[in-house]
């Protein structure tokens, strides 16, 4: 069973346009993996806007033709699978790459795909990272570890596809996470 795969776009958005970089699987880039990504189908819908009156029943309530999403948080469960040498350098590259303080970054705004639930979200930041990185010890040459990183979703509601391409070897890889700006 192969494992399923996270995909992260770093993204820059000027007022009008969005500019991307690279996609990264995070399993090739960095050997982490997603335990899950809980990314929400119906968040929770914001507050409309409402007059109560005191004579009448009920409120006057705004009540539009879609309702809006608020944004949400949503923390994930890292887990990392190396070698005990490059543990340290792999997680902090991880984590400055999702930071967009990585060498080249494009920006701090992200698009995330889970290729496991087929489902993605843009315009989302770090809120925080957990600085308890739990190692789990055992006679195992390869390092194993776990972390959680806070995200914050501000587009709760454009759905991400992935682009594919074929590379070398006749491969199918993602290239592109596609949304309506």
């Amino acid at each position: 069973m192969a494992i399923k795969k996270v995909y992260i776009q770093q993204l820059s958005f000027d007022g009008t346009t969005y500019t991307k970089g690279p996609v990264v699987d995070l399993l090739s880039m960095f050997k982490i993996a997603a335990k899950e990504f809980p990314f929400k189908k119906n968040p929770e819908a914001k507050e409309l806007a409402a007059r109560d009156w005191p004579g009448e029943d009920g409120r006057d309530v705004y009540i539009p033709d879609v309702i809006p999403m608020k944004n949400y948080d949503l923390e994930v469960e890292f887990l990392y699978k190396g070698t005990e040498k490059n543990i340290s350098n792999d997680i902090s590259s991880f984590i400055d790459f999702v930071y967009g303080r990585n060498a080249n970054a494009v920006g701090g705004r992200l698009a995330i795909y889970d290729e496991y639930t087929k489902t993605g979200r843009k315009d989302i930041h770090v809120l925080s990272v957990d600085n308890d990185v739990y190692v789990y010890g055992d006679s195992d040459p390869d390092a194993v570890a776990s972390f959680k990183v806070k995200f914050g979703v501000e587009d709760p509601t454009t759905d991400i596809t992935p682009k594919f391409s074929t590379v070398a070897g006749g491969h199918q890889s993602v290239s592109d996470l596609i949304f309506d700006a």
